[in-house]
């Protein structure tokens, strides 16, 4: 008896922290009453595994581990582990997770306060902070200084990461830009500082005060493709974070469209396809596990 094995290189499928890997399909010959019928029907079977079973492996995973902290996973093999700070800092709560122990090949710091920066002597990993960027394996880190505490005065790094095309900004503690966005002359300095639409933004929604509306209308300058909100002191303070954006869409006529999804880690395959409706991607943190 011999067998037809039909393996189809095209054909992937997610598995643990998106990695992929490949389908073969077998068909006996035994099966077929006729060896002419057999190299169609082992074309059929294969197009139709392909068309009802799978999908693109992701080019990028986001892990969130809590508070300004992200661990992302690129499918050329490098891990990046950003802002991880003290978990609950000052007292709040707003833990910071374990990054799951093995060291990630970059660490990069937004600022020094405690809820972005652990103190870890890390023994391989490239740290990058204040101006430094990066430009490794087609990953490529770009920093953007930013404003905690006055519009004027540049304080810390956002960190613009870019992988085959795709875009994910850490905007880092953006505070005072996103508390006076309502002017028109910080209008103009996030276009400067942020130009493109990006696909995915990390977004800071609550700092030393409170301004849902204010980051709600930052969003709305930049119009990125998804945004995962980040930098909060109680799950309660996001959960109302993501009502207000929901009310917008009766109010405003804003088209946000908000997933609550469960867990911490999500899947970026791809640009987003519409436009006109912003994707809000709610991550619950958690500790990174192998098998996430």
């Amino acid at each position: 008896m011999s067998i037809f094995a039909a393996s189809i290189s095209c054909i992937q499928f997610n598995h643990g922290a998106g990695v992929p890997f490949p389908v073969a399909i077998f068909v006996t010959e035994t099966t077929m009453k006729s060896q002419h019928l057999f190299p169609r029907m082992a074309f059929i079977i294969a197009l139709t595994a392909l068309m009802a079973g799978c999908s693109t492996a992701p080019a990028a995973h986001i892990h969130y581990l809590g508070h300004a902290s992200f661990l992302l996973q690129f499918d050329n093999g490098l891990t990046v582990l950003t802002d991880y700070g003290d978990s609950s800092a000052y007292g709040l709560n707003s833990p910071v997770y374990s990054y799951g122990g093995e060291e990630p090949d970059i660490v990069t710091y937004s600022h020094d306060h405690a809820d972005h920066r652990r103190e870890i002597s890390w023994q391989q990993a490239r740290v990058l902070t204040g101006t430094d960027s990066l430009d490794q394996d087609g990953l490529e880190i770009l920093p953007i200084r930013t404003c905690e505490i006055n519009p004027e005065t540049p304080d810390n790094t956002s960190y613009l990461f870019t992988y085959k095309g795709l875009s994910i900004l850490h905007l880092a503690d953006a505070q005072s830009l996103i508390q006076a966005v309502a002017e028109e002359a910080i209008q103009e300095q996030v276009k400067a500082l942020y130009p493109a639409r990006y696909d995915v933004l990390l977004l800071t929604i609550e700092g030393v005060t409170q301004f849902i509306p204010q980051a709600e209308a930052f969003i709305d300058l930049l119009q990125p493709g998804r945004v995962i909100p980040m930098h909060y002191w109680s799950p309660e303070y996001k959960a109302e974070f993501l009502s207000y954006l929901e009310d917008q869409n009766r109010a405003s006529g804003r088209q946000y469209r908000v997933e609550r999804t469960g867990g911490p880690g999500y899947d970026l395959t791809g640009a987003e396809g519409d436009e006109n409706e912003v994707r809000i991607i709610s991550l619950d943190p958690a500790a990174f596990l192998d098998l996430d």
